[in-house]
């Protein structure tokens, strides 16, 4: 079996490139499940808003 080391070289003025995943501590599924959360939180104020400011004001609008 042989092995074959290549040796890399790092250029002082070369810019590195990395995707933001690659960047980020977090995996795929950390991210997916932060979003997954963040939109129930939002849709639950939505919801919470929905029913506290506008729900009741299309009640009384229509009574009078």
């Amino acid at each position: 079996m042989k092995i074959i080391v290549e040796t890399l070289t790092v250029e002082q003025n070369a810019l590195i490139e990395m995707c933001a995943v690659c960047v980020s501590d977090r995996s795929g599924a950390q991210i997916a499940l932060l979003v997954l959360i963040t939109s129930f939180v939002l849709l639950g104020v939505a919801n919470w808003a929905w029913k506290k400011y506008f729900k009741n004001k299309t009640k009384t609008s229509i009574e009078n």
